[in-house]
């Protein structure tokens, strides 16, 4: 837990204990197809597995008809032919095949996890071959990417923002897999007055955002945050703001003026 003081004010920084995904809790531009025999990764869908999800997207470029079935079984057979050094070979062949059809109707970036003391995603390869490897895929139609950064047909302009946002959209992901997410208490004179939760990302980072959510005058405590290892210190700190108020409040008392009461005594 990290801690700051200043004046009657006191901040505390900890991890936030209830995650949630942010594929759950925000609106999101790309859409992401994972794969895994031990986890549910990415957002909920029907596809049984990477081949099944591959095939749909061709067909949905292509045509779900009987053209575009014809289309993808001779694109099967084209290209199975020409790899004969083993199945991985041929199967990278025909998804590589696959998906550079599917980038006719959409924008998509590889997902690939790391599995080692823990879970992280990004959309580069770890380079990891024992503890990492690709889960799927985050894509979004051209049409939508039109739709969000305005023109008439895809640019390079246009592409780049679109696997930036993905990208991005990604990162929170990450952030949620590690479990860097974050929250802050205020208290003043040992009393909590605001409290926000649910800060996703680098600590360095999550701390700017929680400055603007913080009133004036306690903006800059972010900057002076300390480790506190002993809980004892913590409550010991609480506890002497708490006393700084009642004493105030007995000093105010003590000098405030007394009316007097005038009238019968019975």
């Amino acid at each position: 837990m990290l801690m700051a003081v200043e004046g009657p004010y006191a901040l505390m920084v900890q991890p936030d204990d209830i995650l949630i995904s942010p594929r759950e809790v925000d609106e999101h531009f790309g859409t992401m197809a994972c794969f895994h025999p031990r986890y549910a990764l990415g957002d909920s869908h029907n596809y049984m597995d990477k081949d099944d999800f591959l095939r749909e997207m061709y067909l949905d470029t292509v045509g779900h008809d009987e053209a575009g079935l014809k289309r993808y079984e001779h694109m099967v057979n084209i290209v199975s032919s020409r790899f004969r050094h083993g199945p991985k070979t041929e199967e990278r062949a025909v998804d590589d095949a696959m998906l550079k059809v599917i980038s006719e109707k959409y924008i998509t970036l590889p997902l690939y996890l790391m599995d080692h003391s823990g879970l992280a995603m990004q959309t580069t390869s770890f380079n990891d071959p024992w503890d990492s490897g690709q889960v799927g895929w985050i894509y979004v139609s051209r049409e939508d990417a039109l739709k969000e950064f305005g023109g008439e047909k895809m640019t390079g302009t246009i592409r780049k923002k679109a696997e930036d946002l993905m990208r991005s959209e990604v990162a929170a992901y990450d952030s949620y897999l590690r479990g860097e997410c974050y929250g802050f208490e205020l208290y003043k004179n040992g009393e909590l007055t605001d409290s926000c939760w649910g800060f996703m990302g680098d600590l360095a980072d999550v701390c700017k955002d929680m400055a603007e959510y913080l009133p004036e005058g306690c903006k800059d405590m972010v900057e002076h945050l300390e480790e506190q290892e002993h809980p004892a210190t913590i409550i010991k700190t609480l506890l002497k703001h708490a006393k700084i108020q009642v004493d105030q409040a007995a000093k105010a008392f003590e000098h405030a003026p007394r009316q007097q009461v005038i009238g019968d005594a019975r």
